[in-house]
């Protein structure tokens, strides 16, 4: 039933494109593999949102299988809705990262600007916490106790 799927990409939308560029490359790593602005035409087609615009990237980090999309969306009259500070409502989202050194990398989140929503919690497979990027995308910092595979 899969067969010819293939994982490409994790998207997170925010406020705006340059801040969390240089926050994920900061932070984990990631550096662009291409940015556009300004798109346009192609945005409303997809979003069936007339005037609708965006930048985005995709990026990339070594060690990551991952494809990291950003993308922020602006409207031709200017309005854009808040950004939703709370991850658990239906079309929020988040990614998560394995790290090695739970502690350094958080510390490193709140350093570029990154903010932690509660606290850490601990499972019997690990450690976990929910931020906040700059730009107002979710992410969650995790070290899982052995291999994480």
């Amino acid at each position: 039933m899969t067969r010819g799927i293939h994982w490409h990409h994790a998207s997170l939308t925010v406020a705006e494109i340059d801040p969390a560029i240089t926050f994920f490359g900061a932070v984990f790593g990631f550096e662009p593999m291409f940015i556009e602005r300004g798109l346009a035409d192609d945005i409303a087609a997809l979003t069936g949102k007339q005037g609708l615009s965006a930048d985005f990237t995709q990026m990339r980090a070594e060690g990551y299988p991952l494809i990291l999309e950003l993308i922020a969306f602006h409207a031709a009259d200017d309005t854009r809705p808040a950004g939703d500070a709370l991850p658990w409502r239906p079309g929020a989202g988040h990614v998560a990262f394995h790290v090695d050194d739970f502690d350094a990398v958080v510390e490193r989140v709140v350093a570029h600007g990154g903010t932690v929503l509660g606290r850490a919690i601990e499972f019997p497979g690990g450690r976990s916490i929910y931020c906040r990027t700059p730009g107002g995308a979710f992410i969650e910092i995790e070290h899982l106790f052995g291999d994480p595979a």
